[in-house]
């Protein structure tokens, strides 16, 4: 069931109630004004028998007071219906009569300023299949599917199998382009199934269904669901029913068991094995499924056994709220109430709403005469368990228990609730089942949530007041309250004090100042890019890198233990100065010079080179610009001045 405000719900049950409906076609909108009438059909489980695996296509049939130029085939429809949940005509105040000297003034009318307030709900979204324009009678009938259109194409696997069953799942939506409910389809089994061939997307999204004991619609958003039956506890009062517009089957519908029919390989060729789970008699569900294997078979079985409910068919006022696989409460004619699911169901708009609802599953019962499961002991023996005591049996099924004693339990499904029965002795002495619990609400606790104080007003109560004076405070304590990914809170309003352990793994985005911040035994392997602006660095180990200085008009690179100078205005390189290994591998100091470079030590203070050596060509040159030179040895020296020079021996 959608998502409504209970103003919506209470306009629902009104006596008067006020509709509204918008339709867009392509580009185009129209409302109430603009069409007759349109019908939409919804399907879910349903036919004769609980098909499970169904891919019922839900449709729409508008017919436009107009003719409608240019509507191509599989162009874009949406429908929505509002229902007024604050109607301006029927919210206005009569004015009591007053006496003007003798004259009398009769009631007025004052209109409220307030208008008309409607809240939508999506019918879905459809496709056109067919368009046809009546010029004689100036109006056009447009029919429109869901998205299953566009899944009649053939479904061919990329997948290694075998493959889990969502993976299939999340394959055939991709492959065909449609947009899945994430939420829905994580829920889908992981068992492995073989690979799935012959068959179109349509038909492969229902063999996941079959899997999932349910059925694949595309939702009223368009999001592609595999669903199952839900119970959303909704009723429909006698006072919504038409004329005559409840037929009840009396005799309870319950799936006996399952069959499918598989091809298997083996040594004398393919053979036809049919696979059984559950009883042989009842109604029977039989299952086309070429990847079926008796162990799924038995799993969905599982999932379905308890399904029970009486067939139906509803001619009520209706709510658009209301989808197909909701289970129903309705009241039959000697009041008693039951619950049905909504397995097919037609709204019917023409200004107003009706609509039907119906499971017209037969519910007759039958024998498939080859059935002969394995486990028919097993379940027989777990239909009648001996209690603890050893002295009563526990019985469960819709079936009622032949020949109980007193004590004895019985756990009886009742379409979607659960009932506990204790056979017991009554006052007049007789002997009957009594219940004594059920997961369905009594009436009065029903009636109490419905009439509870809506959320909306909750939160109010709590919100308390800004004009508290401070001592008074709202404190929630539970080992289990979860704010969710909704939860909002203010900002600058969590302090230090209330942040116990922060990790950093945590902090994916947004800049921390670093005046603001210390870090220390920060680990360098963690830093794989940017700048580093005005640091000291001390201590250091440089290891494996490049290391280049960049001056104004040179660059220094230090690399591999050479010091190289570049010009940066052509990228030359002008000197190297670095070791190499000459003669017997002994270390050798090189310092290379550029083409037509020199090599100069200079003195600052005196202002002129000590040495310098220069080479242009072929020719290399070297100058000195000494006062005096000396090289001593161990017992001689040589010593020069520019007027003198002397050599000395101590020998």
């Amino acid at each position: 069931m959608l998502n409504v405000s209970d103003d919506f719900n209470k306009a629902m049950k009104a006596e008067n109630r006020r509709f509204e409906t918008r339709i867009k076609v392509g580009d185009r909108i129209f409302t109430k004004n603009d069409i007759n009438s349109w019908v939409y059909s919804g399907g879910s489980i349903s036919g004769e028998t609980f098909q499970i695996g169904s891919t019922f296509s839900n449709s729409i049939k508008i017919e436009f007071c107009s003719i409608l130029e240019n509507i191509k085939e599989l162009t874009e429809v949406t429908v929505e219906v509002g229902i007024a949940t604050y109607d301006a005509d029927y919210n206005y105040d009569n004015i009591p009569p007053e006496k003007v000297g003798s004259a009398r003034v009769g009631y007025a009318k004052l209109i409220h300023y307030k208008p008309t307030v409607y809240e939508y709900v999506s019918i879905g979204t459809f496709y056109v299949t067919k368009c046809d324009p009546d010029r004689n009678e100036n109006k056009t009938t447009l029919e429109a599917s869901d998205r299953f259109v566009f899944l009649e194409n053939e479904y061919v696997s990329e997948l290694t199998y075998p493959a889990s069953i969502r993976d299939v799942a999340l394959e055939i939506a991709n492959k065909s382009g449609s947009i899945i409910n994430e939420t829905n389809f994580s829920m889908i089994s992981t068992s492995k199934i073989n690979k799935p061939e012959g068959y179109t997307f349509r038909q492969a999204i229902g063999l996941i269904a079959q899997f999932e004991a349910g059925y694949a619609r595309f939702s009223r958003i368009n999001q592609l669901e595999i669903m199952q039956l839900i119970d959303p506890k909704f009723a429909v009062s006698p006072a919504e029913y038409f004329q005559k517009g409840l037929t009840k089957n009396e005799l309870m519908y319950k799936i006996g068991g399952i069959s499918c029919t598989v091809s298997v390989q083996s040594e004398s060729g393919n053979e036809q094995v049919t696979y059984l789970a559950g009883s042989n008699t009842g109604p029977q569900i039989v299952l086309e499924n070429k990847v079926m294997t008796q162990s799924l078979l038995e799993t969905i079985y599982q999932k379905i056994s308890n399904v029970n409910f009486y067939p139906f068919t509803l001619n009520w006022r209706g709510n658009p709220a209301l989808e197909t696989g909701d289970w129903l409460t309705l009241t039959d004619r000697d009041g008693t109430p039951f619950k049905t699911p909504n397995l097919s169901y037609t709204l019917t708009f023409k200004g107003g709403l009706t609509a039907t609802s119906s499971a017209n599953t037969n519910s007759s019962a039958q024998t498939v005469s080859a059935y002969s499961p394995p486990l028919n002991q097993i379940i027989k023996e777990i239909n009648s368990r001996v209690d603890a005591a050893g002295k009563n049996s526990v019985y469960d099924g819709t079936e009622e228990p032949p020949y109980p004693k007193e004590g004895d339990i019985w756990f009886k499904k009742n379409g979607p609730d659960d009932e506990i029965w204790i056979y017991t002795k009554l006052a007049d002495g007789t002997y009957d089942w009594v219940m004594t619990t059920s997961t369905r609400l009594s009436d009065e606790i029903q009636e109490k949530i419905d009439n509870s104080v809506p959320s909306d007003e909750i939160v109010k109560t709590i919100n308390l007041s800004q004009e508290m004076d401070g001592k008074e405070w709202l404190k929630i304590t539970g080992a289990k309250i979860w704010l969710t990914d909704q939860t909002r809170i203010d900002d600058a309003i969590i302090q230090d004090a209330m942040i116990g352990n922060l990790s950093a793994s945590k902090l994916t985005a947004g800049t921390i100042n670093a005046s603001d911040v210390n870090i220390i035994n920060l680990n360098a392997s963690n830093i794989s890019t940017g700048t580093l602006t005005a640091v000291d660095i001390e201590g250091v180990k440089i290891k494996g890198s490049k290391i280049t200085s960049v001056g104004e008009d040179f660059s220094m690179l230090q690399d591999n233990g050479a010091i190289t100078w570049i010009r940066n205005s052509d990228g030359k390189e002008i000197f190297k100065f670095f070791t190499t290994l000459m003669n017997l591998k002994e270390g050798n100091v090189r310092l290379e010079v550029s083409d037509s470079g020199s090599l100069s030590i200079y003195s600052k203070k005196m202002n002129k080179n000590f040495l310098s050596f220069s080479g242009v060509g072929t020719n290399m040159s070297g100058y000195a610009n000494l006062d005096k030179l000396s090289i001593t040895g161990d017992s001689n020296s040589l010593s020069y001045t520019p007027t003198s020079f002397e050599y000395q021996s101590d020998g």
